[in-house]
């Protein structure tokens, strides 16, 4: 650091938690530190405008740690420091008001994610934090101290809040993990998260039939991942919220020799006695009612076909050509369908990275390196994933906050020292 002048932060990367993290670093500093984002990108927060389609459900009002997967225990530290109610008080002081729907995912009461965007890009006008776009960071070294950057610029600190792989169209592209582990910093498997699930031979007449399901991810009899929500077939698997739910762990053991399935119940709120006899009923009181019809007040019309087609049974015949003995195999077929996994979708058509730096090489109350001091990391770079619902850019905001104050306090100690 240059005695009388200035400290230095410099913040890699434009985007949720790193333009948080400037924000938050520049408003603690109160002038005492100069503070700057190298940016990639021409603009700063372009996947910002994608997120929550384009509405940014930026955070959830049922926030705790049981929603992140990976290192979870940073994100719940991270939590503590600034939580759901710290996010909704910072971006109301910066004009921007909020609302919450039913499941408690809360967006811009504008819903637009270009208010979040203008929103830190007029907090880093006004808070003097300078922006460097199309400035991606190939190089970082230590020297005397303090970092330099793609050998010209210098920094006292450094906030890496480069993002992941996942939609590398908006400028995620993992290419700075190399940086990292160049430093000797090692990182995780990166797999994409919040994805489509493919399934093995998956037929084309389920495509765009949407429906309430569980869907279920086993391996070798052992459940992976389970969630409940608004199933969408699509002509190469199956998408929706809980599909993507447990794309990040279906992900995580899909390397593995033994094969993988997903488990789909398309009647959750119907248990099987109930299904049973549901059916029997029907058999017993519309023999002539094809069988077509027999799931259709239970299930899109099209999927119960399928289901049915699969067992031999023709839709256009009726219902009293179908065996009350078969019955045991339409409730198998609803409430416990079984498709072979063949993979997921990948980083181009996924919401977040799963993977990044561990938390075997974090201080896990700073989030700063243990090998590399006043270099901290954040956001997606970290082994940090939730769910959808504004999990993910609460992570982001929590943990900007964590290395900003950790960041700032260092520096501001250092310079009076």
């Amino acid at each position: 650091m240059k005695k009388n002048a200035l400290p230095e932060l410099a913040v890699i990367g434009g985007g949720a938690s790193g333009l948080a993290a400037a924000v938050f670093a520049a408003k603690m500093a109160r002038g005492k530190i100069r503070i700057t984002v190298y940016e990639a990108n021409p603009r700063i927060g372009k996947k910002l405008l994608v997120t929550g389609n384009g509405r940014c459900n930026f955070s959830n009002l049922n926030m705790d740690s049981s929603h992140f997967n990976g290192d979870a225990v940073l994100a719940e530290n991270a939590l503590k420091l600034f939580s759901t109610n710290d996010t909704l008080e910072f971006f109301k002081d910066g004009g921007v008001f909020y609302r919450a729907d039913n499941a408690g995912r809360i967006y811009p009461l504008s819903n637009q994610a270009s208010s979040v965007l203008d929103f830190f890009r007029e907090e880093t006008l006004l808070s003097g934090v300078y922006i460097e776009t199309q400035f991606p960071v190939t190089e970082i070294s230590v020297k005397n101290g303090g970092f330099l950057i793609n050998g010209c610029k210098t920094a006292d600190a450094v906030i890496v809040a480069c993002g992941g792989k996942a939609a590398p169209v908006h400028g995620s592209n993992g290419e700075f993990f190399s940086v990292l582990k160049k430093l000797g910093i090692s990182v995780t498997p990166l797999y994409p998260a919040l994805t489509p699930i493919c399934i093995d031979g998956f037929t084309k007449a389920l495509k765009g039939i949407r429906a309430e399901g569980t869907i279920t991810i086993r391996q070798g009899g052992k459940t992976i991942a389970s969630d409940r929500g608004e199933l969408q077939f699509t002509e190469y698997g199956i998408s929706g919220i809980p599909a993507m739910q447990v794309s990040g762990k279906t992900a995580t053991v899909l390397s593995e020799k033994t094969p993988v399935f997903a488990y789909v119940d398309c009647a959750p709120s119907v248990s099987a006695e109930e299904l049973r006899e549901f059916i029997l009923r029907s058999l017993n009181t519309r023999p002539e009612k094809p069988a077509e019809m027999l799931l259709s007040g239970i299930m899109p019309k099209r999927l119960s076909v399928y289901l049915l087609a699969e067992l031999s049974f023709k839709p256009d015949k009726p219902i009293k050509t179908i065996n009350p003995g078969a019955v045991d195999k339409i409730i198998a077929a609803v409430k416990n369908k079984k498709y072979k996994i063949s993979g997921i979708k990948g980083f181009a058509d996924a919401q977040v990275t799963s993977g990044g730096v561990p938390a075997s090489e974090l201080n896990a109350n700073t989030l700063e390196l243990k090998k590399i001091k006043n270099m901290f990391v954040c956001g997606e770079a970290v082994n940090v994933d939730g769910e959808c619902g504004g999990y993910n850019l609460q992570w982001a905001w929590s943990s900007a906050y964590t290395a900003a104050d950790a960041a700032v306090k260092e520096l501001l100690y250092a310079q009076n020292k």
